[in-house]
């Protein structure tokens, strides 16, 4: 992760801390989120957050964006079976389509995906669309 966007990171924790030590000190989310200059909705996520998970709740865990629903082993399971070909697997003809593949994730795994997702799941398995 580049330099830059590790500080923007620390520096959005910096702000939910704040924004959990003025909530400690009573005020509202609503007055916590004018503080601050962020929406109520994420003031109310803080606190949630805080309240279940206490001050590591609120910390950056040092990861981006939503986790990741099949772990790195599921992932090369599947690419174990999309390289074993749909026939194997009981479909009728050697084309794979994002429909089938999200089928296939959602027996075997299942995650639910949808298939516009499941195109950047396969690139990122090293798979590319074949016309």
């Amino acid at each position: 992760m580049q330099r830059l966007e590790r500080e923007k990171l620390k520096r959005l924790e910096k702000r939910r801390l704040k924004g959990i030590a003025l909530l400690k000190k009573g005020y509202t989310c609503y007055g916590v989120s004018k503080e601050l200059g962020v929406r109520k909705q994420s003031v109310m996520r803080w606190r949630d957050k805080y309240e279940s998970e206490g001050i590591e709740g609120v910390k950056w865990n040092g990861q981006r964006g939503r986790p990741t629903k099949l772990t790195t082993s599921e992932k090369k399971e599947l690419k174990r079976i999309i390289l074993k070909g749909p026939i194997s697997n009981g479909y009728p003809n050697e084309l794979w389509s994002t429909y089938r593949v999200s089928e296939i994730i959602r027996k075997k795994f299942g995650v639910t995906y949808h298939q516009d997702y499941v195109g950047t799941l396969l690139h990122q398995l090293g798979f590319s669309y074949q016309k």
